[in-house]
Formats: structure tokens, C-alpha cells, sequence
């Protein structure tokens, strides 16, 4: 029995070393993965499996055959395609894990505006789970299920072996009202709700993490504002790995 929670980690259904079983490890945890996140694209099944896109887009026609997956063209991400499960892949993850499923993503209630900012958080998610970082995570349709709503939701949540760990994508300068609220925000999530104890701000341009340090720093020097700088220094962090912004830029900003 996989965990909910760990649903979509390739890691979790190989069974055996044989060909058959990697072959199906990929293709339940694709299932699981789009079931979660509600689509994905290629580029992020590339991170998921840690395979070249030779053999993910081999698979994903394999799959599109097999009628488990179906594909929806768009020109909102720069793979200009996204996949969506379809009632016979529903069924087979039913069947795995013997539960009851609610799928309701269709290409209609797809949010093309935010596609790219939700598949480089899926990208994020998914290559820190291929390489060992994060043991398991919760994305953010699963936290609004969770809190019906009312708690700040995080991008996603993942736990990194010792602390749970709110992500948070940016892909765009945000105002400085807009900054202040962020903030508190966490700070309720960290210290009333107990949701996280770490938070990191991720982008594909450096500016924007810089954009948000920088707003947030002369917000932390207004007194008025009543934030503890220590307390903020401590728990977000800014990340700027160069080979993380460059994967994400390349991946699914770059024409």
C-alpha cells in the first residue's frame, strides 16, 4: 500500500528489478502524479522519472494508445502540451489502491494563465523527490481539501526527512501590500497552525527572488509593520541555486 502522500514518487511502486515492473512503476506513477496535481507535461515527467524525453514522449503515445491519458495542446506552457487522466486510468488507480476516486479536471477548468507557474512547481516537487530530498509531499489542491479553505496554502508542502517545508514559486514582481500580506501569512502558517517550520521562495529569473528579499527586508524595517526580522531570517529562506533557476528557465520559459 502506497501512502497518499507518496503517491506519484516513482521509487514507491518498483517492485522488482525486471523490465515489466519498471515499465509499470512508470506508468502508475504517472497515473498517481496527474491525479494529484490534476495534469502534467513532459518536461515535468522528465524530472518525475529522471529520463531523457526520448522516453518520455515514447511512453506517453504508448499511453494516449492505451487510452489512460489523454492529451489537451495548448500554447500556455512552452511544451504546448499538457496530459489528463481519462475514466480508464481513473479505474486503474482505483484498482491499485482500492479506494474510491474523484477526478475532475478537464481541458475546460484548466487555469492556462498560471500553467507555467504550476508546472515549475511540479518540476521543483518532482526533482526533489527523484533525488532523495523529499520523502513525500502535499499539494496545494490537497491542502484546500484538508483546510476547506481557510489556511494559507502553499504551492506545495513536502517533507525533506526532518522538517516539513513550504514551497513557493514565483514567476512574477509582486506589490509591496501584496508582500506584507505574504508575510503574515507565513508567520500564522509557522507559528499559530503549525502547518510548516521552513519556507523557500524558488524562481526561473533571479530577479524575482531578489524582487521579494528586497521588499521584504524594508518591510521588516517599518516598526509599523510589527515583523521580526530574526524570526523571518530564520524560517524563509531565498533560494538562488543556479542549476535549479537555469532548469526551470530552460525547461519552461526559453523559445
Amino acid at each position: 500500500m502506497i501512502h497518499s502522500n507518496e503517491r506519484g514518487i516513482l521509487d514507491r511502486y518498483i517492485k522488482s528489478p525486471s523490465t515489466q515492473a519498471r515499465h509499470q512503476a512508470k506508468l502508475y506513477s504517472l497515473l498517481d502524479w496527474i491525479y494529484r496535481f490534476g495534469f502534467t507535461s513532459p518536461s515535468v515527467i522528465e524530472c518525475q522519472w529522471g529520463v531523457d524525453r526520448s522516453v518520455v514522449n515514447r511512453l506517453l503515445r504508448r499511453y494516449e494508445r492505451e487510452d489512460v491519458i489523454a492529451e489537451v495542446a495548448t500554447f500556455a506552457c512552452r511544451d504546448k502540451r499538457v496530459f489528463l487522466l481519462k475514466p480508464q486510468g481513473v479505474r486503474m488507480l482505483e484498482a491499485l489502491h482500492n479506494q474510491d476516486l474523484k477526478y475532475s479536471q478537464k481541458k475546460s477548468t484548466l487555469l492556462f494563465k498560471t500553467l507555467t507557474h504550476d508546472l515549475m512547481l511540479q518540476a521543483v516537487v518532482a526533482s526533489g523527490v527523484k533525488e532523495g530530498k523529499y520523502a513525500f509531499f502535499i499539494t496545494e489542491k490537497e491542502q484546500e481539501k484538508e483546510n476547506k479553505g481557510k489556511k494559507r496554502r502553499f504551492d506545495a508542502i513536502v517533507f525533506d526527512g526532518v522538517e516539513m517545508v513550504g514551497l513557493e514559486v514565483e514567476a512574477s514582481a509582486k506589490t509591496i501590500p501584496h508582500r506584507l500580506d505574504i508575510l503574515r501569512r507565513y508567520e500564522k502558517s509557522i507559528v499559530d497552525e503549525k502547518r510548516v517550520t521552513k519556507i523557500l521562495l524558488i524562481s526561473h529569473k533571479r530577479r524575482f527572488v531578489l524582487d521579494a528579499e528586497r521588499i521584504h527586508n524594508k518591510l521588516f524595517d517599518k516598526e509599523e509593520n510589527n515583523l521580526d526580522k530574526v524570526f523571518f531570517d530564520k524560517h524563509v529562506k531565498y533560494i538562488y541555486n543556479q542549476e535549479l533557476m537555469l532548469m526551470l528557465y530552460y525547461k519552461f520559459w526559453m523559445h
